[in-house]
C-alpha cells in the first residue's frame, strides 16, 4: 500500500512539473487618432508582446509609415516599438511577437505609448482590460 501511495505521488507530481505555465495580460487605449492593443504573452518563463495599432482617421493612405514607443509607467520592463511601420489597406498595423525577458508584468501595471507619423504624435496610456 506505501509503494502505491508512493507511486501516486511521483506520478502527480511528473504531470505537475510538465504543465506549460500560461499568463496572457491585455492592455488597451485610445488617442483621437489611434486605438492600440498590447498583449503581453508570460509562458514558461518567458515573455514576449504583441501590439494591434489601429488609426481611426480617413486618410490611411496619406500615412507611409509611422513610429511607436511603448513602455512601462511602473517599474516593468515593458518597452518595446519599431520605426518605418506601415499600416496595412484597413488602416491597422500587427506585429509578429518582440522582446522576450522573464515575466514581469502584472495587471497592475499602466503602459504608455507614444505614436510619430506625418510630423504629428499623440501619446496615450493603455491599461489592463
Amino acid at each position: 500500500m506505501k509503494k502505491l501511495f508512493v507511486l501516486i505521488i511521483f506520478f502527480v507530481s511528473l504531470l505537475s512539473a510538465c504543465q506549460t505555465n500560461k499568463n496572457d495580460l491585455t492592455f488597451a487605449g485610445e488617442s483621437e487618432n489611434w486605438v492600440a492593443e498590447v498583449t503581453v504573452h508570460q509562458t514558461n518563463g518567458e515573455e514576449t508582446y504583441q501590439i494591434q495599432l489601429n488609426n481611426k482617421g480617413n486618410n490611411i493612405e496619406e500615412i507611409d509609415t509611422f513610429r511607436f514607443y511603448v513602455e512601462s509607467k511602473n517599474i516593468g520592463v515593458v518597452d518595446f516599438g519599431a520605426n518605418d511601420a506601415t499600416l496595412n489597406q484597413e488602416g491597422i498595423y500587427h506585429n509578429k511577437p518582440l522582446s522576450v525577458n522573464s515575466p514581469s508584468t502584472d495587471a497592475e501595471d499602466e503602459l504608455v505609448i507614444e505614436v510619430e507619423w506625418n510630423d504629428t504624435s499623440e501619446s496615450f496610456d493603455l491599461r489592463y482590460k
